[in-house]
């Protein structure tokens, strides 16, 4: 009984460990998600030059250019520079040299080799790290605050500005806190001296600084999205805010044209490890390329009938609340890398934004968690349509749900594939395309082509006859990009270049490289140039010595104007007496600090004696310490070996009782298998009979097929003799049939006869007609002449005219053989008589009215004389119409019987 529990404890114990085994080595087997946010370069005044990660080359930057781990920034003389992350901004002054070490969800790490840096740190979450890695020290900002970092052109000290906020200074194995409104100024590198002063007054590039981030706390959109979503500080002066009905806050631009459309003023990128990013011309066209969803609206407010919807706000914006996640373009694109259609000259690329409540799905590999994340943090958008539709891109690569912007005239934006992989601008090189070649177009996740060098440095964009923007970019000094940085924290691995992936990149349709592929490529062919960072030992950090007090800033202090360099070359010299006072005082400064250095240095060297002793008896101690562990490790193994033997006897019991249940199986599976042997073979006797009487039914078959076709021969041969009965009966009927034609076209001819004869008799009674209705017309000609005049005016005429046509006869078709023929023809007659009928009373009519208006106007004698001669002549051209139409109808029936008494031509006997 005590074997069985401890065997059953022993199991148990087993599963438990290995399930947290695999729950601890889940998150290595995971998918390397991308960071959910980068930098944005969106402010640029003078010339500066940008540095793709993993790069040897320098191109001129492009503002909304994204930024990410690698990426670095140098400013020329008299330039500057402003970058976002969210609601942090980084401000660069002239002659500096920046670079992102690390950027990802919880750190952003900068080095900074040379020149000026002013950080504005609005939130800081949780255990979120922002670190700016000079050649002196590391500093970690620890609360929200305003700081400016300095870094002198030799790299020989480190200046640190902290008008408000708290931050840590690790360097030369010491670490110490600064305070908010200190300035600190550190010198050296293997070992560190520093000097605290009061704050210094503002110069140009704080004043700069501030007016800049008084545009951000004035902003107007911070009501409708959150601080942390990365370029909406430029919504207020590029657009305006509606409320929709549908839709609710909405973005609506204002400098746009009508035929505007997202995703068309701007040019392609590729930015690792998201791929083909869109890089947009107008201010506001980060935070609405990268965030949110387009809608179109008939009617618009004014926007050219394009509104942008934002991400939700959380009323919160704390370190629980969920921050938008970074997309490198909200859009989908349309077509594939087998289609045969072609978008532009030479194969084309064609791509429509998103609607609100469609689902974005990467082209990079990501987790689900993180498809999930980028949907709903950007729209309103349910989790079961996000699984159905990645679940349908991942298994067929294109996307067969129907996208509203798809069928928006104009929303299709399509340009050359030189166009796009080269980084050009893409409204000068969008072409039209056939609506019915968008909607036949499958919809893709990614553009199926590869990118080009010019794709990671961008266009050449220098102007024509321009020879300054023609000339190569600026870039730092050798000896400042060689420069060592101390940091606290590990930066990861440089990138790869381009040139070490682009054949990988080229079998790869348009997706970016997973993160095994580009360690893999690392660790095959190492960057030529790696960065020098120092990692600073740890230390405690402590406060400086409050019984010292701060240092006033002296009046030719290099930090009273925050001055750590040289002027610049080029600068307005000063008067030539405060020139040469100002040098002396600088030679005894500096004069003063080499003496400090000294007495640092010799400091340092007593530390460094105390800290080798300190050395010598931790390593005393870490010898006991190591006995003490080589005692519990002894300890442990001996546990271990009892552990082991109790694990083996285990096993064992395991063992007999496993091979106990096996046997037991064995048997029942032999008995078993002799059930299944006793089984098969009924069912083989059976199947022996089944074919038996499958055999005797198929000869039965075969029989009663035999005596069917004898049947049918009999019937075919039945058929052929009355076949030819019918025939001889078909040739008799035919002869009657031609006699009885031969007669019914001599009674036709006779009904024609007839016909006409009654024609003629209805054209006499027209004649007589005529003549009766003109005798009528003298009578009452000659009766209206016999009467006196009356001195009133004259009375109102007869209802009845004498002008009024007669009623056409009825002409009744004399029977014949053909009755369906007479039927027909007594039809066109009755047909024609109604037709003349309705034209003999609107004639009737007319002549009514012209009478009665005439006894209205009281017209004279001469004038109703002239009126009458006019009637009887419309009365006699409409009775000689009616002839002409009866007799053109008595024609036309006449040629149909002749035509219907012709013989049929005898038919050609049918085939024997």
């Amino acid at each position: 009984m005590r074997t069985s529990v401890g065997f059953a404890t022993f199991c148990a114990r087993l599963c438990l460990a290995l399930f947290l085994f695999v729950l601890i080595s889940q998150p290595a087997l995971a998918f390397d998600d991308p960071p959910t946010r980068v930098a944005r370069l969106n402010y640029m005044s003078g010339e500066v030059s940008f540095q793709p990660g993993g790069e040897t080359d320098w191109a001129r930057a492009t503002l909304n250019r994204p930024m990410t781990s690698g990426d670095s920034l140098w400013t020329g003389n008299q330039a500057r520079a402003e970058m976002h992350i969210g609601s942090t901004a980084i401000r660069v002054g002239a002659q500096t040299s920046v670079s992102f070490l690390n950027l990802d969800d919880r750190t952003v790490q900068l080095q900074l080799n040379s020149g000026t840096i002013s950080v504005r740190v609005r939130n800081l979450f949780g255990d979120n790290v922002f670190e700016v890695d000079t050649p002196n020290l590391a500093f970690t900002v620890l609360r929200p605050g305003d700081y400016r970092i300095t870094v002198d052109p030799d790299g020989s000290f480190t200046t640190i500005t902290l008008r408000d906020g708290q931050g840590q200074i690790n360097g030369g194995g010491q670490a110490f806190l600064v305070d908010g409104g200190s300035q600190v100024q550190v010198s050296g590198t293997d070992y560190i001296s520093y000097d605290i002063y009061d704050l210094p007054g503002k110069d140009s590039f704080d004043q700069w600084s501030y007016t800049r981030q008084l545009r951000e706390d004035r902003s107007a959109s911070a009501r409708y999205v959150s601080p942390e979503l990365t370029g909406s500080e430029d919504l207020d002066q590029n657009g305006t805010w509606r409320t929709d009905r549908d839709l609710g806050s909405v973005w609506v631009p204002t400098h746009v044209s009508r035929d505007w459309a997202p995703y068309r003023d701007g040019h392609w990128a590729w930015v690792d490890p998201w791929g083909w990013t869109w890089v947009d011309d107008a201010p506001s066209g980060f935070v609405t390329s990268h965030y949110g969803r387009w809608a179109h609206v008939n009617g618009g407010y004014g926007g050219g009938d394009w509104v942008w919807v934002p991400p939700h706000r959380e009323a919160r914006q704390d370190e629980f609340a969920q921050r938008p996640v970074y997309s490198p373009a909200l859009v989908t694109f349309v077509g594939d890398s087998n289609s045969s259609r072609d978008f532009g000259n030479g194969g084309g690329v064609a791509w429509f934004p998103l609607a609100p409540g469609e689902v974005y799905v990467p082209a990079y590999q990501t987790s689900p968690k993180y498809v999930t994340n980028v949907n709903i943090t950007n729209t309103v958008v349910q989790q079961t349509t996000i699984t159905n539709v990645t679940n349908n891109v991942t298994n067929n690569n294109t996307q067969t749900n129907i996208y509203v912007n798809q069928k928006v005239a104009g929303a299709v934006t399509a340009v050359p594939r030189d166009t796009f992989v080269n980084a050009r601008p893409v409204a000068q090189a969008a072409v039209k395309i056939a609506p019915n070649a968008i909607t036949a177009a499958p919809a893709v996740r990614t553009a199926p082509v590869a990118p080009v060098r010019a794709s990671v440095m961008g266009a050449n964009q220098a102007a024509p006859g321009n020879a300054a923007a023609a000339s190569a970019p600026p870039k730092p000094p050798a000896a400042v990009v060689a420069r060592p940085v101390v940091a606290k924290v590990a930066p990861p691995p440089p990138p790869v270049a381009f040139a070490q992936k682009q054949q990988a990149l080229q079998a790869n349709q348009g997706k970016p490289l997973d993160a095994k592929a580009e360690q893999n490529l690392r660790a095959a062919t190492p960057p030529p140039a790696a960065r020098i960072v120092k990692t600073a030992p740890p230390a405690a950090a402590v406060k400086p010595v409050e019984t010292a007090p701060k240092k006033p800033q002296p009046a030719t202090s290099l930090n009273t104007a925050q001055q750590v360099h040289p002027p610049a070359p080029g600068a307005p010299p000063s008067a030539a007496g405060s020139a040469q006072n100002a040098q002396q005082q600088l030679a005894a400064e500096k004069a003063k600090q080499q003496a400090a250095q000294q007495q640092t240095a010799q400091q340092a060297a007593a530390d460094k004696v105390k800290q080798e002793a300190a050395q010598q008896q931790a390593a005393q101690q870490a010898a006991a310490d190591k006995s003490k562990q080589q005692a519990s490790q002894q300890q442990a193994a001996q546990q271990a070996a009892a552990d082991k033997a109790k694990q083996e006897a285990a096993q064992q019991h395991a063992t007999q009782q496993q091979a106990a249940a096996d046997k037991s199986k064995q048997e029942a599976a032999q008995q078993q298998a002799a059930q299944q042997a006793a089984a098969d073979k009924s069912k083989q006797q059976a199947s022996q009979q089944q074919a038996a009487q499958q055999a005797a039914a198929d000869k039965a078959k075969q029989e009663a097929a035999q005596q069917h076709a004898a049947q049918q021969q009999a019937a075919a041969d039945k058929s052929k003799q009355e076949a030819a009965q019918r025939q001889a009966a078909q040739q008799a009927a035919a002869d009657k049939a031609r006699q009885e034609a031969a007669q019914q076209h001599a009674a036709q001819q006779q009904a024609a006869a007839q016909q006409q004869a009654a024609a003629e008799r209805s054209r006499q009674q027209a004649a007589q007609q005529l003549a009766i209705a003109e005798k009528t017309r003298q009578d009452a000609a000659q009766r209206q002449a016999a009467q006196p005049p009356q001195a009133t005016r004259p009375g109102p005429f007869s209802t009845v005219h004498p002008n009024e046509a007669p009623v056409p006869p009825r002409s009744v078709i004399p029977p014949s053989a053909n009755a369906e023929l007479d039927r027909k023809h007594q039809q066109e007659q009755d047909q024609l008589r109604a037709k003349q009928e309705q034209d003999r009373l609107h004639v009737q009519q007319q002549q009514d009215q012209e009478h009665a208006r005439l006894a209205q106007q009281q017209v004279d004698a001469a004038k109703k004389q002239s009126v009458e001669q006019q009637h009887q002549q419309q009365t006699q051209q409409l009775l000689q119409k009616h002839a002409d139409e009866q007799k053109a109808l008595a024609d036309k029936q006449k040629q149909e019987r002749q035509n219907q008494a012709k013989p049929p031509q005898k038919s050609a006997p049918p085939p024997q």
